[in-house]
């Protein structure tokens, strides 16, 4: 009785701070929209009003943002080969995860989720009338997913993780945790940490299987490899070398420049592309770029990068992919300060570069667990230590084709997340 009495208070919390704070974002999309930026796009889909039509009896995946939404291409090739004739509808609650739905993904439907407020949440479902609902990583919505159960809509969690701070903030809550987690269907976990976590949580453990990392399963399209060879040629950087640092944080480019400085006294024709995590931040890296004395052009220009520029600047949403094509060597950025956590290297590691990374990658333990195992990382831990491992691998040919070696070997190793997903979806959908 207590327990429920607990779980009753905690909802009622949850559900009022929500209505609390729906002032405070309509000011922030009025705000948007007067200033023109992209935040206010279709911003009435997050209160369950959307101007197409929907097909109803979609598979719906929902995904956060960019990294998740790039997590689930072969999965969403492999139900639309399996189903042809089912719809496939993908959720966001970002803008620059709707640009990725765009740019890789074909004959498939894209819309907002609501917020998290039950007429709201009960309004998309009565709409959408999804066949199966599948959440990717941690959208964890609670009014989302008692709704989807009271209407027998089956729900799984697919490349399921619980990071440090949501686990300790999750157990403060634990018993409401575990009654909205036992409406979920099944949950397909990253890692046997994440297993054990959602099992503390009160999850049964019939319901729980670990994967491999839905992101193992990366793979190049015919397209990609055919516009990062164009682009390769048009550049002429097969006579270049080209260093690429991805997914930057404030600080992680003022190193990156400095190492870059120095590595041109042993190699002056060296491109460096910084491809930073926030694209609002560009007008800074630009003052900072020209305050270093270097000279730049912007990718969205499409402006080709000739022998009197040092730096290309990526101003774009979801061109990594690209990027990673036309590169010698990676640096994942989110991981040279303790801040940030580290970023996804797979997407490089599929292009069969080398990878160089911080000492702070614990946003995703597992996959740099598994890649340390693996010998598949360069780890730096200064200034000095990445300008040496740059050097190595720009003056070793031995060392930078052992390295592409090790990078070949391991996204075979671990893929194969999405087919066992599949045959457990199979059973839902038919």
């Amino acid at each position: 009785m207590i327990i429920k009495l607990k779980i009753l208070i905690i909802n009622i919390i949850y559900n009022i701070i929500l209505y609390l704070l729906q002032p405070i974002l309509l000011i922030k999309v009025i705000w948007s929209i007067i200033r023109k930026k992209y935040h206010h796009y279709r911003w009435y889909e997050r209160y369950g009003f959307y101007k197409k039509i929907l097909k109803s009896n979609s598979i719906v995946l929902h995904t956060a943002s960019v990294g998740e939404t790039l997590s689930i291409i072969p999965l969403v090739n492999i139900l639309r080969n399996h189903y042809p004739s089912t719809s496939i509808l993908i959720t966001n609650i970002t803008f620059t995860g709707k640009i990725i739905v765009n740019k890789y993904f074909d004959n498939v439907e894209n819309v907002y989720l609501p917020y998290d407020i039950i007429f709201f949440i009960k309004k998309f479902i009565n709409y959408v009338k999804p066949k199966i609902f599948i959440i990717v990583e941690t959208e964890l919505w609670p009014n989302l997913i008692k709704m989807l159960s009271k209407k027998n809509i089956p729900i799984i969690i697919v490349n399921a993780r619980i990071s440090d701070l949501s686990f300790r903030k999750y157990k403060f809550v634990s018993s409401f945790m575990s009654n909205i987690l036992n409406n979920v269907h099944y949950i397909f976990a990253q890692s046997v940490l994440d297993s054990n976590r959602f099992k503390l949580l009160g999850v049964n453990s019939n319901k729980l299987e670990v994967t491999n990392n839905l992101k193992f399963d990366i793979y190049l399209t015919k397209n990609i490899l055919i516009k990062s060879t164009k682009l390769y040629i048009q550049w002429s950087l097969h006579n270049r070398p080209t260093l690429i640092a991805s997914s930057t944080h404030p600080g992680e480019e003022v190193l990156i420049l400095e190492a870059y400085k120095k590595l041109i006294y042993k190699f002056p024709n060296l491109l460096l592309i910084i491809a930073p995590r926030n694209i609002q931040r560009i007008k800074k890296l630009v003052y900072l770029i020209s305050k270093n004395n270097l000279s730049y052009v912007m990718f969205s220009k499409n402006d080709i990068p000739n022998k009197e520029h040092q730096v290309l600047l990526v101003d774009t949403i979801g061109d990594l992919l690209l990027l990673y094509g036309i590169s010698n060597i990676a640096i994942i950025g989110g991981s040279l300060f303790k801040n940030y956590g580290g970023h996804n290297p797979l997407e490089a590691i599929a292009h069969g570069i080398p990878v160089i990374v911080g000492q702070y990658t614990n946003n995703l333990s597992d996959v740099y667990n598994k890649l340390k195992k693996s010998n598949n990382l360069i780890i730096i831990n200064s200034l000095n230590s990445l300008v040496r491992e740059v050097s190595n691998l720009l003056f070793n040919k031995a060392y930078y084709n052992y390295r592409i070696c090790c990078t070949n070997i391991l996204l075979n190793k671990y893929c194969g997340a999405s087919k066992k997903i599949m045959n457990l979806i199979d059973k839902y959908v038919r």
